[in-house]
């Protein structure tokens, strides 16, 4: 029968109407209530909510369900050394080498004289190159026991065996008076202890410069100082010798060369045939005469006086820099001495005028390029961009280091000036130095106050510039690690109160925008102002440190001199500035690189009347 538009459809069958669409989201939610009541169940039942922590963690039972255990390190073969023999080849060097070990192995209470000791021994391996070590020992059961340092000259085997004392014995050499050897086993590992190949091939300082030859020499071996001061022969080869220029060659000497004039003569003609067969007549007389001599300086004298002949100026033009006609005359020199003299290498300077790298002419291989730091902030890290000066000096680095693979620097580290005042520049050291060692650097000459006693922070000034030279790429905490390390033995027990002082200083470094220069009033980064409103609190950490300084009163009240110092320009009085003044001179410490009497330079100058309020005594007359 045909169904009508009308007419009444069939009933649905109960499943049918649960199939029906509109059915469906009823369906949906009844089947999800189910599951989330079951599942809920289940979790209770089991624990896994609602329990204590320690329920919440199913139990494993089988080898399958565990996590595999991490195998404990194999343990490390070590020795320690309670009897050794020492044997050494016959130089010089060697002989120091193992009577130094020795000496300190026997302070940590190591027989020293028992035959048949573990055997140690030093000797020398130049396939090894200048300076460079290699420390090995052989240890473990059934292998045939030793410890051999190697070096790859005399230097290289002294380096190796204070580097093993430092790693392996806990001694230290801060000062050429202080040395720690502090209580403790000696051992070592199996396998290669130290391999070390030097960064730099000169690593130069001069701030023990007024101390007897001998000590001064002996701590630079120690901390790996390889030159002193450039205008003196080599040290004893009983320390291994050290790098040496040729006598009266270190630095301005074009005048002396070409028998123009002094150091500080106007530059002569360098396109003159005549004036350079001079020059070369002359290093070659020298050379002759020095046979050792391993630098040779050959460099514009300390004046911007300079020829400017047509010849002179044309090759200026062509170079874009008069670097280009003093490199040269350089290079023709070097190439001429390199066949007799393959180990010399021909240092000149890359200074003021001639800083700017040339254009065209390249520094011949046995060239070294000089630069030097003077004009730059020595209290902003050479990397600051925000410095103009020191971006002006980090261009010409880079320019250089594009065309030159041996360059050396001249960097300065204290305020020649005013030796006393503090000096704040411990935050760019590391920065700088690292700096250098990327762009092709050889030779660093870090300049100090060499003219006697510290009288601020000098001493560890040196020990870090060591620690440096010998190690450019050091992190930031091995650094300040070396720092404090320094600071706890020199100070004694309150030296926490003295870094509080280098911080402070260095907070105020880092945010002053001048930066200092090497002969800058010391007030340039930390005002006489901001002194004032410290002062309460640098005396009274300089107080605390004296207090628990025990028998390194002596090192605290000398550094303490630079707060006294400074301080006497915030409050100046006659009386206490002579009693000073006494104090300090009467250790032999000296104010300025120029003026050792600090009345004659105040009386010389008129500082009193010309700037009062830079200066704290006027000479003490009759009547007065």
């Amino acid at each position: 029968m045909e169904e009508t538009k009308n007419s009444t459809p069939p009933e649905k069958k109960w499943w049918e109407k649960y199939l029906d669409k509109k059915y469906w989201k009823f369906y949906a939610i009844g089947i999800g209530v189910v599951v989330l009541a079951a599942t809920l169940i289940v979790l209770l039942a089991t624990g896994v909510i609602g329990g204590s922590p320690e329920e919440t963690t199913p139990e494993v039972t089988t080898p399958e369900q565990t996590t595999p255990k991490e195998e404990d390190p194999p343990a490390v073969i070590q020795k320690t050394l309670t009897q050794v023999s020492i044997s050494m080849g016959a130089s010089p060097a060697e002989e120091t080498a193992a009577n130094d070990l020795k000496k300190y192995l026997l302070e940590k209470g190591v027989d020293v004289r028992a035959a048949g000791g573990f055997p140690i021994t030093l000797s020398i391996d130049e396939t090894l190159g200048d300076d460079a070590f290699r420390v090995t020992a052989i240890v473990g059961e059934g292998k045939d026991e030793s410890l051999s340092i190697v070096g790859g000259n005399g230097r290289g085997v002294l380096y190796g065996v204070y580097r093993f004392l430092e790693n392996y014995a806990d001694v230290r050499f801060f000062t050429p008076d202080l040395e720690v050897c502090r209580a403790g086993e000696v051992a070592i590992p199996d396998g290669v202890l130290l391999d070390y190949t030097p960064t730099f091939e000169l690593r130069q300082t001069d701030w023990y410069n007024w101390m007897d030859e001998t000590k001064r020499h002996t701590w630079a071996a120690k901390v790996g100082i390889n030159i002193m001061s450039g205008w003196k022969q080599s040290w004893d080869e009983s320390l291994g010798g050290s790098l040496s220029y040729a006598p009266s060659m270190f630095v301005h000497t074009i005048g002396k060369l070409t028998e123009t004039g002094g150091g500080t003569s106007a530059n002569p003609c360098l396109t003159d045939e005549n004036i350079y067969n001079t020059a070369l007549a002359n290093v070659r007389k020298i050379l002759a005469e020095n046979p050792n001599t391993r630098i040779f300086s050959v460099s514009q004298n300390d004046t911007s006086a300079r020829c400017r002949c047509a010849n002179c100026d044309a090759i200026d033009k062509e170079e874009g820099s008069p670097s280009g006609t003093l490199l040269r005359f350089v290079n023709k020199i070097a190439n001429d001495i390199a066949q007799d003299y393959p180990d010399v290498v021909i240092d000149t300077l890359a200074y003021e005028y001639t800083q700017p790298a040339p254009k065209v002419t390249k520094p011949a291989p046995n060239v070294c390029i000089r630069l030097s730091t003077i004009t730059c902030h020595l209290t902003h890290p050479l990397t600051k961009s925000s410095c103009s000066v020191c971006s002006n000096f980090r261009k010409a680095i880079e320019e250089w280091s594009a065309i030159c693979d041996n360059i050396y620097i001249w960097d300065y580290t204290t305020n020649y000036a005013y030796y006393l005042a503090t000096f704040p520049n411990f935050h760019v050291l590391r920065e700088n130095v690292q700096f250098f060692a990327s762009h092709n650097v050889k030779g660093i000459y870090e300049q100090g106050n060499g003219s006697g006693p510290s009288g601020e922070f000098g001493e560890l000034r040196a020990y870090l510039i060591g620690k440096l030279l010998m190690d450019p790429y050091m992190s930031k905490d091995e650094y300040y690690a070396h720092m404090d390390e320094f600071l706890a033995a020199y100070y004694g027990e309150g030296w926490e109160n003295i870094r509080k002082y280098i911080n402070t200083y260095t907070q105020y470094a880092n945010m002053s925008p001048s930066g200092m220069t090497l002969y800058n009033y010391p007030f340039g980064v930390l005002s006489k102002d901001s002194l004032a409103s410290l002062e309460d609190s640098f005396n009274g950490w300089w107080d605390a440190a004296e207090a628990a300084a025990g028998d390194r009163l002596e090192y605290v009240q000398r550094s303490r001199w630079q707060l006294r110092y400074l301080l006497l320009f915030i409050h100046p009085d006659l009386e206490t500035a002579e009693q000073f003044a006494a104090e300090v001179e009467a250790m032999g410490t000296k104010w300025s690189e120029r003026n050792p009497k600090l009345l004659w330079y105040a009386y010389q100058y008129n500082l009193l009347a010309l700037e009062p309020d830079k200066w704290f005594t006027q000479p003490k007359t009759d009547e007065n």
